[in-house]
């Protein structure tokens, strides 16, 4: 990620964000804690994990919408705030700080299922790597 020298970009392992999950898989209709899936925020892909699930609104069986907090799992078409981890330490920020930067999606075998937003993230304990060029030789 480029960034100014003076203010390098926020890196984090773990962050809370906003979930809307789209539809799930068929063959697994539900996510909790653990779930395994594949983020994608500019042009980063890898594996993230879902840590924890803190509330979730999604509708009954009559088509109320119900709000739980910190639910076993959830399915599709809710609304989720979660914890998530991610392998290797990713600049991020704030979905109210820099909307472009806040976004991603999840995907499972092809299929986007969830689209978030980043509220909150722990800052990252490693040292950011910079790679610094020199003029062109001649």
């Amino acid at each position: 990620m480029l960034c100014p020298r003076d203010a390098p970009m926020p890196v984090s392992e773990l962050f809370e964000a906003d979930l809307e999950l789209l539809e799930l898989l068929d063959y697994k209709p539900i996510m909790s804690k653990g779930y395994q899936c594949i983020m994608h925020m500019h042009t980063y892909a890898d594996d993230a994990v879902v840590k924890d699930i803190m509330w979730a609104e999604e509708k009954d069986a009559a088509g109320t919408l119900v709000t739980k907090e910190t639910p076993k799992f959830v399915r599709s078409f809710a609304k989720v705030r979660a914890r998530m981890t991610v392998r290797l330490p990713l600049p991020l920020e704030k979905f109210e700080t820099i909307p472009q930067l806040g976004r991603f999606t999840l995907r499972d075998e092809g299929k986007t299922i969830a689209v978030g937003k980043i509220l909150r993230y722990k800052p990252s304990k490693t040292e950011s790597n910079v790679i610094v060029t020199g003029g062109a030789s001649q």
